[in-house]
């Protein structure tokens, strides 16, 4: 038995209480697991504006309460070194100037010539390249490589996405993170609809491995081929019998 186990933030069933996100509405659910998991917030007046248009300085924000959350710190130099032009260390907005440096140097966020434009429109092709690349900074394997092994899922809008964001378009769609034909990759994203892009991939998880070939190399050592064609060498606890047919049970990473 080959297990690979990928850490997720797993929805809330109860309902926050924003008076403008009612149960019905179709990102309610994801909407409530970021807010539980501390990655999202809401306004003061109780509110949370689904329909609002995201800007880049929140994607930032996000992005980087959940990478921080799975273990990547805070870089030490936030506060004397700027990642980005318009981004200065002593910024009102202390939030902003940390999490921008944690997704720089986490390479989730690029910016444009050094510009990250914090109050700016996100893409929802941009959010899909992000959302990938945040994917890979926490995971190791990028959600295109996730979906490798996924048919295509028809996206006619497709070629309309810059070159560099279309793998990471598709992968949305064969993971089922996306579920619409048409991406629309020009247009913004608003707040709802990154909610559920976001918990979406969060709970994305790679695929269960199986056990493509094992041979016993001797009593105690196996050499393992998986599924997707890595090798690993197991040592067995209990040696095994000569001439014998024997089953074991192992685990890998």
């Amino acid at each position: 038995t080959a297990t690979l186990v990928a850490s997720a933030i797993v929805p809330v069933a109860f309902a926050a209480s924003f008076s403008d996100v009612a149960d019905t509405n179709s990102h309610a659910v994801n909407i409530n697991a970021l807010v539980e998991a501390g990655i999202i917030g809401g306004y003061p007046d109780g509110t949370f504006k689904p329909g609002q248009e995201l800007t880049r300085g929140q994607v930032v924000k996000m992005l980087g309460k959940w990478v921080e959350a799975q273990g990547v710190a805070i870089p030490a130099d936030y506060a004397t070194k700027a990642r980005f032009t318009d981004v200065a260390v002593d910024a009102k907005d202390q939030e902003l100037v940390k999490y921008a440096a944690l997704v720089a140097d986490a390479k989730v966020f690029n910016g444009s010539n050094g510009v990250l434009n914090a109050s700016g429109k996100i893409t929802r092709e941009n959010m899909a390249l992000v959302l990938d690349r945040a994917y890979t900074a926490i995971n190791g394997t990028s959600l295109v490589e996730l979906a490798a092994d996924i048919e295509d899922v028809k996206i006619a809008d497709l070629a309309t996405a810059k070159t560099e964001a279309q793998k990471a378009i598709q992968a949305l769609r064969d993971l089922g993170i996306s579920g619409v034909e048409n991406f629309n990759p020009k247009a913004s994203v608003t707040r709802g609809q990154f909610a559920s892009f976001l918990n979406k991939t969060i709970n994305a998880a790679p695929a269960e491995l199986t056990l493509k070939e094992a041979v016993a190399v001797n009593a105690t050592t196996l050499n393992v081929t998986l599924s997707d064609d890595s090798t690993h060498v197991v040592t067995l606890e209990k040696a095994l019998e000569a001439n014998k047919e024997t089953e074991v049970a192992f685990k890998i990473n």
